[in-house]
């Protein structure tokens, strides 16, 4: 396995994993090929963007990367649901539902799987420190390792201002 991704100049990005975060057995920062991690400040409280991290049926709204979206049945630790970000099609599970707090899905598609947590965390004054780590294991998250890091960035960047 590579070395996690690291890039002390992206504004906002963490080069160490984040103690807070919880990885499911095989998965984390040791266990991949390549590891994102971001942090991104919001006056929105954290029910609001907690809110807005499990409408997956609206990612594509906001999400550029996600072109459709299928969720089977309510969405709940072990529910699965279906992402089409190309050139994937992810099949995604919940491993980590914890309101307003924590949220954590795993993905699967050729030559690509993840698992992407999200945690939450009350701003003294108000708002939201949203912290969002990925570990990627397979070929796609070694040819595009900048590219991921990308895409994750980009999930903070749609969150709501306020």
């Amino acid at each position: 396995m590579l070395r996690p991704v690291t890039a002390a100049t992206l504004e906002g990005m963490r080069a160490e994993p984040h103690p807070g975060v919880h990885w499911p057995p095989g998965w984390g920062p040791d266990h991949c090929d390549s590891f994102v991690s971001h942090e991104h400040r919001t006056a929105a409280p954290a029910d609001v963007v907690f809110a807005r991290l499990l409408a997956v049926e609206a990612w594509p709204s906001w999400q550029h990367d996600v072109d459709r979206t299928e969720v089977l049945g309510e969405i709940a630790v072990g529910s699965r649901f279906l992402v089409l970000s190309p050139p994937h099609v992810l099949d995604g599970i919940v491993g980590e539902l914890v309101r307003p707090t924590r949220f954590g899905w795993a993905a699967v598609s050729d030559g690509l799987s993840f698992y992407q947590s999200w945690l939450l965390l009350d701003e003294p004054g108000g708002g939201t420190r949203a912290i969002v780590q990925e570990a990627a294991r397979g070929p796609a998250a070694l040819r595009r390792a900048t590219t991921r890091s990308e895409l994750v960035r980009g999930w903070l960047d749609a969150l709501p201002p306020v």
